[in-house]
């Protein structure tokens, strides 16, 4: 009887092993954000206030327009919209070549959040290279109605 208690301790202690290396391999390969950039859709986007300064002069110096990208970690709506709509191969084109793209998260990012008007996420906010708003897109929406949107946006800017 002590054998089979022993056994099973050791086997529940490998189980547990296991869990915890897989669990922090897992972890060790997914980034969300560092100290420049988040990683959102699998693209890349400036990260938070610190990079808005720099986003507009770079959409000046070459004149595209920007889309700053409200989200939170906690957002079910935000993963769904980064996966599905971001992460389209037609929605994504457009933003990597095109545009300047800043990332801000909601839990942090506050009080630029207060001052673009944002309160909930998903939301974009589309600017022209002097920091104008040229569209608002709140909630998630899908790809059909983002694409005509950026491209719109983009051939206006580049105008």
């Amino acid at each position: 009887m002590r054998t089979k208690k022993l056994v099973s301790i050791i086997v529940l202690v490998l189980i547990l092993l296991f869990a915890y290396f897989s669990y922090n391999t897992a972890l060790s390969n997914f980034t969300l954000s560092d100290k420049n950039a988040s990683y959102l859709g699998g693209i890349k986007f400036h990260r938070a206030a610190s990079g808005l300064e720099e986003s507009f002069q770079i959409a000046q110096q070459e004149n595209k327009p920007i889309m700053m990208y409200f989200w939170a970690i906690w957002c079910q709506y935000c993963a769904g919209f980064q996966t599905n709509t971001l992460g389209n191969p037609q929605v994504k084109k457009i933003l990597e070549e095109d545009y300047i793209l800043v990332a801000m998260d909601l839990d942090i990012d506050r009080e630029v959040a207060r001052q673009y008007a944002v309160s909930y996420p998903p939301y974009l906010v589309f600017m022209d290279p002097k920091g104008n708003i040229l569209q608002r897109v709140p909630g998630a929406v899908d790809a059909d109605y983002l694409l005509p949107i950026v491209t719109k946006i983009r051939d206006d800017v580049r105008r």
